[in-house]
């Protein structure tokens, strides 16, 4: 779980902010370009008024360029050739420039379009070169792809460590050469010959066959994975991981109801998302949502109404019922009845929930009990399988960060797999940046956060000056959230101090009426009446309790747009990432969460609000840049449309189509500056290809692999 309670890379709009021509030959006086002809479906959209207008210009000139509505591709609004001018209409708003070379591929410039005065858009076909970010260099191991079927060692550096603190001592992954129906049958002769005992199975995305297995009493792990690896039918074998609830201990409150007039105080965390506006588009309904951790208070009638499914897993030994009071937080957080009169309300508060419970009880002496991946596996698989649209991961790996980084094959090929299926998987970042949990600051993201797809989030808290009022209070992540390359955004976790019980500094909402451990039980304040659970709440923080607001907002944004599988999981990400909010803080990913700008931006509603903001490229997020002062330290960065770096897209991608003629030597360099400083310095990520270019030719850039920083660096 993720108990302080708890890289994605993706190409950013870049707002082009150029007064000049870079392109090749002599200025062009622009042209106020011809009013285009309509494809069907498109309206007409009012011309501005004294707004921005785009020199497009090219080297070679006379490039045929179009103007494309981004959230419509068949809607072409300019079409002409560069050395010519466009004046967009209707801002802000969100387009695309798409250059037609004679040889390569169609060059894209996106564009967030704002009445902000002349720009230049510029395309250069001579130089025009793409390189590669070796992208397990993100991270202290390798973020695959689910269709990879190499061997654990060959594509994955620090994994196969099958002891540890972190690891289950008597669990083991096995992956084999075939399918499920080819090989389940040869499984069991293997695993029965070597005396071990059949656990949960599960297919990739790619189609691999794997299952977990539980070992012999008192065998070694390690040698019992090398002697299933020398079986032929065996492709690998990979260790459990355990998963911890990374939440902070809860601080148990006994007020026995919410009531309207303390709710923007109580549940700040839904007013900074921009919930209530949300809700005025829709509620969630149709929408399911998984909430895989401690459980959910069954007996909770504001949760219980829209539980469609509650299980416990083989490791835990009993039903959904919480006995730690996690899970029920984070499952109201995410959508909790609301009805203005009773309790809390959750974000998306329509939605079909499904409990799974893959933790063992809490005890009367300890409520930090650990879950295994196999059964985290097991919940995730019946979620896909039951037609789940959003799975909340509020668990990770932090308290064994250390020796074995927490890459756990079987839960990466279960994450990989039902995001393949069309399944938005939204995971809690961690909470050791701070170093609070280890005593060692963990600043990457935890696993599962950190797999490829994931919506990671971090955690934001609220500085009002100790005044306990919302109103005029400011956010700033919250020095525990762990960020780095992959995180998406933040929401409210929040952040407090020592005997500190201001509920602006704490997520509240709902614990458990059946908690085992004394301080986690909820007091009420009429103790002649017996326990209601509707009145059992607790504070908690951390990105466990930010994770479900995001998971909220993918619903609402689903069911905004028609329902199941409307939205891939992909753009589900982009749309939270382009309109989150800027919290000027340089760990907060691609900002802070703002359900209600996404959900109208799904809904095309420019009555009521206008769209997206202005998004540049994040100094927190990886760029690739050229540049030309070698052995400084803030880089002279030489692309026109992307002055602060070309944005580096998921697989580690980029292109750098847009050096001005003038650059006749440049180097390239990859960047991820991790304390938004501008200055390339101890703490951030940097690489360089190996060769000089010239902006008058193609440039065979090539596979670039980051490192860290340190003391002295100057660039190559």
């Amino acid at each position: 779980m993720t108990h302080r309670p708890i890289a994605r890379l993706l190409t950013l709009l870049a707002l082009c902010s150029l007064a000049a021509c870079h392109g090749a030959g002599k200025s062009v006086v622009p042209k106020p370009s011809a009013t285009p002809t309509l494809a069907p479906g498109c309206k007409v959209l009012t011309p501005q008024s004294g707004g921005s207008t785009y020199s497009l210009t090219s080297n070679p000139t006379g490039l045929s360029v179009q103007r494309i509505d981004a959230t419509n591709a068949t809607c072409i609004y300019f079409s002409g050739t560069t050395a010519t001018s466009d004046t967009p209409q209707t801002a802000p708003h969100q387009w695309q420039y798409v250059f037609t070379p004679s040889v390569a591929s169609p060059y894209t410039v996106p564009v967030a379009q704002t009445l902000n005065g002349s720009h230049t858009i510029f395309y250069n076909q001579s130089g025009d070169s793409s390189g590669t970010v070796n992208v397990s260099s993100l991270q202290s191991v390798a973020r695959r792809t689910g269709s990879s079927l190499l061997r654990g060692t060959e594509a994955v550096r620090g994994i196969q460590r099958f002891s540890g603190a972190g690891v289950v001592a008597d669990q083991l992954l096995v992956r084999y050469r075939g399918s499920a129906a080819q090989m389940r049958s040869r499984a069991s002769q293997i695993e029965q010959a070597q005396g071990a005992t059949a656990g949960p199975e599960l297919t990739t995305a790619a189609g691999a066959y794997e299952r977990f297995i539980r070992i012999p009493a008192g065998t070694d792990a390690t040698a019992f994975a090398a002697t299933l690896r020398a079986q032929r039918d065996v492709l690998d074998v990979y260790p459990v991981h355990k998963r911890f609830a990374l939440t902070k201990a809860p601080m148990v409150v006994n007020d026995p109801h919410m009531t309207p007039a303390t709710l923007m105080v109580d549940q700040w965390y839904l007013f900074a998302d921009g919930f209530p506006n949300a809700w005025s588009y829709t509620h969630g309904a149709g929408i399911k949502i998984a909430v895989i951790d401690t459980g959910v208070d069954l007996l909770n009638t504001d949760l219980a109404t829209n539980i469609s499914y509650s299980t416990g897993y083989e490791s835990a030994g009993h039903t959904a019922q919480d006995t730690n009071g996690h899970g029920t937080n984070v499952t109201g957080i995410a959508a909790a009845l609301t009805n203005n009169a009773t309790g809390f309300a959750g974000g998306g508060y329509n939605v079909t929930l499904l409990a799974y419970n893959i933790f063992p009880d809490a005890t009367t002496s300890s409520h930090d009990q650990t879950a295994t991946v196999s059964d985290e596996v097991t919940a995730i698989n019946s979620a896909v399988g039951k037609s789940v649209d959003v799975i909340n991961l509020s668990l990770g790996a932090a308290e064994d960060y250390g020796a074995n980084n927490g890459f756990d094959q079987g839960e990466h090929d279960a994450v990989a797999a039902a995001i393949a299926a069309g399944v938005t998987v939204v995971a809690a970042a961690g909470n050791d940046a701070d170093g609070g949990e280890t005593g060692t600051p963990h600043t990457v993201l935890d696993y599962p956060a950190a797999y490829d797809g994931v919506i990671a989030v971090g955690a934001s808290a609220l500085k009002d000056n100790n005044t306990g009022v919302f109103a005029g209070s400011t956010e700033y992540v919250a020095p525990y959230s762990q960020y780095g390359p992959g995180l998406a955004i933040v929401a409210p976790g929040g952040d407090p101090g020592s005997n500190d019980n201001s509920p602006l500094h704490w997520i509240w909402n709902y614990s458990t009426s059946t908690a085992n451990f004394p301080s986690d039980q909820c007091t009420y304040a009429n103790h002649t009446l017996p326990p209601v659970p509707t009145n059992c709440s607790a504070f908690f923080a951390g990105t466990s309790q930010a994770t479900p607001q995001v998971s909220a907002a993918a619903a609402l944004l689903l069911a905004e747009a028609g329902g199941h599988h409307t939205l891939t999981p992909a753009k589900i990400l982009q749309l939270l990432e382009d309109t989150a909010d800027n919290i000027n803080d340089p760990h907060q990913g691609h900002g802070r969460l703002n359900v209600y700008r996404a959900v109208a931006a799904v809904s095309n509603d420019t009555s009521a609000y206008s769209g997206p903001s202005v998004q540049k490229t994040s100094p927190t997020q990886i760029v690739a840049f050229a540049y030309d002062n070698s052995g400084a330290t803030i880089p002279h960065i030489l692309d026109v449309n992307y002055p602060s770096g070309v944005p580096v897209d998921a697989s580690g991608n980029f292109r750098l189509g847009d050096l001005p003629t003038t650059a006749t030597v440049y180097h390239v360099g990859v960047w991820y500056d991790a304390n938004g400083d501008g200055v390339v310095n101890v703490g951030d990520q940097f690489g360089n290809a190996a060769v000089t270019c010239s902006a008058a030719q193609k440039c065979t850039i090539g596979t670039i692999t980051m490192h860290t920083v340190t003391a002295g660096f100057v660039l190559p």
